[in-house]
């Protein structure tokens, strides 16, 4: 599936959530960056296969863009994101995953 990981997250009102760079920038938080630091994160009882796996798709997400994700790779994703963030990143995060999110 492709995936826009440049959409950006909205607070419940619509505005842009922010998050910060490296430096401390303030900077979109965006789907790329939720996907990147979750999967980066170091999980419980993975196996190195699964590390690797995780920074494959890290690497791959990095780039921005339209992202080709496997069906396997969106079952990471949403595993990893749904232990690292809170609801309102978890359910974009998912709609956007999933092809649910709303347009425009």
């Amino acid at each position: 599936m492709l995936v826009n990981v440049d959409a950006v997250f909205k607070n419940l009102k619509g505005d842009t959530l922010k998050d910060t760079d490296a430096d401390g920038k303030a900077i979109d938080a965006t789907l790329k960056e939720a996907i990147v630091n979750a999967v980066l994160s170091p999980g419980q009882d993975e196996s190195g296969k699964q590390k690797v796996e995780c920074y494959e798709i890290a690497r791959r997400v990095f780039a921005g863009g339209n992202v080709e994700l496997s069906a396997e790779d969106i079952v990471l994703i949403k595993n990893k994101v749904g232990k690292v963030y809170p609801p309102l990143i978890v359910g974009q995060a998912y709609a956007l995953l999933e092809g649910k999110a709303e347009k425009g």
